[in-house]
């Protein structure tokens, strides 16, 4: 693999070479700059230079080009790589880039149909996009007969099904259904999705066959799957016991898995989960996890864990749920009646312990990825793109968990801060590139690579989103320069209206 991946960049510098003739012809240099890459280990004072999108040369001789960021002081690393964003509009990819990321991509929930999804971007995106084919927006598409369109957490899609029976959470595994279901996963496959989202966790009815043949489809087309794991609980059935069911599933159809959030699955069995995974990975199974910097999640009130007993199986009560929309707290009988009246309302929930996350933070192999939700009015619109930061109500986590994570790192130091940029850049483009050919060239700072590139201040990068009223989607700082695909998209900490360098990360469409 390893060999690949430097025939690759040799092609690209071939392709390139002649670009930087002189030092003069450079699009933008960055100067001065602590230049880190988490594939080689280059850890060096260093000058880039950027011609077309790609970075031409990495050295310390002096450099010039038509414009010049002086990162004395800074950090130069891999765009930061969210494979697990729902925050799918323009407002949220805003917050994004003020917290380093250049890529977003769902591939938790996903999509469907994809062709929607990516139509619906094109020409208009700030930062790279992508997303999987979601099985459960597939499902209720056959079996409720409601088309998300591409966007199912941004329309009615969910509330008309919940409305209304919602075979997609409740239907058990049916031979019958099987035709069409997998014709339109095979669908999204063509149309260019790049895995199977598999987050059963919301819908624990869904047969074991039929994930099984899901996965079968992935692997035929040498894609990937992820899942957010069934049983999101310390107490039989448990997260541990949903994690061996997609781990199995991996090993048999042979597909590289993603698993999803460990902490908030597995609560206190996180140490016990992050064991199972090595050991799988030690056995040939292509697995990685994934943490977020947080000891709350976000959910809605119909989810198949908060069910009757939920207090038993996740430890705790109603009080460790909050209304998103309005910021009431509840109880267990106001949760009882809105889990009746309103099961689509989105909640914060309380269930993990630190303890926990920071087992997964500090793991190696467990990737990053944010669970960026979007955020929401108090009318149930999303912010515009132009929105006030501050605007809108949400899990903090969409607006600040890259900036949180580099700030743990510096004032706790659980990780080398090589090792946390591999974790937020590298190690998922690495995990996906033999799935998807364009991260061959991301997730990396060096010659011939595509230039998504994070500048961040290492003694001043935090987060500054929190729970409180007014500061949900409050922004990051201390990450004054982005570049996305070569383009100063975040300058001296501004989002740059419209520019719009964000690419399609997306595999070949097969159908057209």
């Amino acid at each position: 693999m390893k060999a690949a991946k430097g025939i690759a960049a040799a092609i690209a510098l071939t392709i390139l070479s002649g670009i930087a003739a002189s030092a003069q012809d450079f699009d933008v240099v960055i100067l001065n700059g602590r230049v880190m890459d988490p594939e080689t280990g280059f850890d060096q004072i260093a000058n880039v230079g950027i011609n077309n999108g790609f970075i031409t040369r990495i050295t310390a001789d002096a450099i010039e080009g038509k414009r010049a960021i002086d990162a004395t002081g800074h950090v130069v690393a891999p765009g930061f790589i969210d494979g697990h964003s729902h925050a799918q509009d323009p407002f949220g990819h805003r917050l994004y880039l003020r917290d380093g990321v250049t890529t977003a991509m769902d591939l938790e929930l996903g999509a469907y149909p994809i062709s929607d999804y990516y139509e619906f971007w094109e020409g208009k995106a700030q930062i790279n996009y992508g997303a999987s084919v979601g099985h459960p927006w597939a499902r209720m598409s056959v079996l409720d007969g409601i088309d998300p369109k591409g966007r199912g957490f941004y329309n009615t899609s969910l509330a008309d099904s919940l409305a209304d029976g919602a075979k997609w959470q409740t239907k058990t595994f049916d031979p019958l259904d099987m035709p069409n279901v997998s014709a339109a996963v095979e669908t999204g496959l063509k149309e260019g999705g790049l895995g199977v989202g598999f987050p059963i966790g919301y819908y624990t009815a869904v047969g074991s066959p039929e994930v099984m043949e899901i996965a079968g489809i992935a692997k035929e087309y040498g894609a990937f799957i992820t899942s957010h794991a069934r049983y999101l609980a310390q107490v039989p059935p448990s997260g541990f016991l949903g994690m061996q069911e997609m781990i199995n599933v991996a090993h048999l159809q042979d597909v590289p898995l993603l698993l999803h959030h460990i902490p908030s699955n597995c609560l206190g069995l996180t140490t016990a989960c992050l064991d199972l995974i090595d050991e799988a990975r030690a056995n040939g199974v292509r697995v990685v996890g994934e943490f977020y910097p947080y000891t709350f999640a976000s959910t809605y009130a119909n989810a198949d864990y908060l069910r009757p007993g939920y207090q038993q199986q996740l430890g705790i009560t109603g009080k460790d749920l909050v209304v998103i929309e309005t910021g009431e707290q509840l109880d267990d009988e106001k949760f009882d009646k809105l889990r009746e009246e309103a099961p689509g309302t989105y909640l914060l929930m309380y269930s993990m312990k630190e303890k926990d996350m920071r087992a997964a933070l500090e793991r190696p192999g467990v990737v990053f990825g944010s669970d960026g939700m979007p955020f929401f009015n108090e009318d149930g619109t999303s912010p515009g793109i132009d929105a006030p930061y501050g605007t809108g109500r949400g899990h903090p986590r969409g607006a600040g968990a890259h900036a949180r994570f580099l700030r743990i790192v510096r004032e706790d130091a659980p990780v080398t801060m090589m090792q946390a940029l591999s974790k937020l850049s590298y190690e998922l483009a690495d995990f996906l590139d033999d799935s998807v050919p364009q991260f061959k060239l991301r997730g990396r700072l060096q010659e011939g690579m595509i230039a998504d590139i994070t500048i961040f201040d290492p003694e001043a990068v935090t987060d500054n989103s929190s729970w409180e009223t007014g500061q949900n989607t409050m922004p990051s700082t201390g990450i004054p320069y982005v570049l996305v695909n070569g383009v100063v998209i975040v300058d001296k900490s501004e989002v740059q209206a419209n520019l719009f360098p964000g690419v399609p990360i997306r595999r070949q469409i097969t159908n057209e």
